[in-house]
């Protein structure tokens, strides 16, 4: 199904005049960081978004019209080694990330920025050197969820839990013990 672009986006697309910038929404323990591959803060939606510059990386995102589980990455360098503590403390597995593509003419955005990625944060690489430390995020669809097995069984317990006081599954343990006899 194609996405809709919005429409000043698609006519700045049109004229050709245009900045493109990725914005970057990723949620930490302490709060959500709002981040953008230019210089400066930068105001949309109500969030400041700081520039991170060239500091900053992504991974490849991949969109096709075959269902699965696609994933990308983000990556920081040049962090100051005095913050190694606190960048291991401040990750958050399975915390919402979205990425955006953003349109700017003179510093400001136009229209509303398409999402290219909404997902979960994933296992985290750090490097550490004596000067920098570099931190690049595994951001993973969703839809990786699904290739998950359940960890819901059909007994009365887990029944209870999405449904207080529901006794439908109330004699399925006893089933396994009673001993049926066929066609006495």
């Amino acid at each position: 199904m194609p996405r809709a672009l919005d429409s000043n986006m698609q006519a700045a697309l049109s004229a050709g005049v245009i900045q493109p910038a990725i914005l970057a929404d990723l949620t930490f323990s302490t709060g959500t960081q709002y981040v953008w591959t230019g210089v400066g803060d930068l105001l949309y939606n109500t969030f400041t978004y700081k520039g991170v510059g060239t500091l900053a990386s992504l991974g490849t995102i991949t969109e096709g019209t075959a269902i699965r589980a696609d994933g990308t990455s983000v990556g920081l360098s040049g962090i100051d080694p005095t913050l190694y503590a606190d960048c291991l403390s401040e990750i958050q597995l399975g915390a919402p990330a979205v990425i955006r593509l953003a349109l700017l003419t003179q510093g400001t955005i136009i229209g509303a920025p398409y999402v290219l990625f909404k997902g979960l944060v994933d296992k985290p690489t750090i490097s550490a050197g004596p000067d920098a430390i570099s931190i690049s995020l595994a951001l993973e669809s969703r839809m990786t969820n699904l290739q998950r097995a359940s960890q819901q069984r059909y007994t009365s317990a887990d029944q209870h839990i999405k449904y207080p006081g529901d006794t439908g599954f109330g004699w399925v343990e006893m089933l396994n013990d009673i001993a049926l006899l066929w066609g006495s």
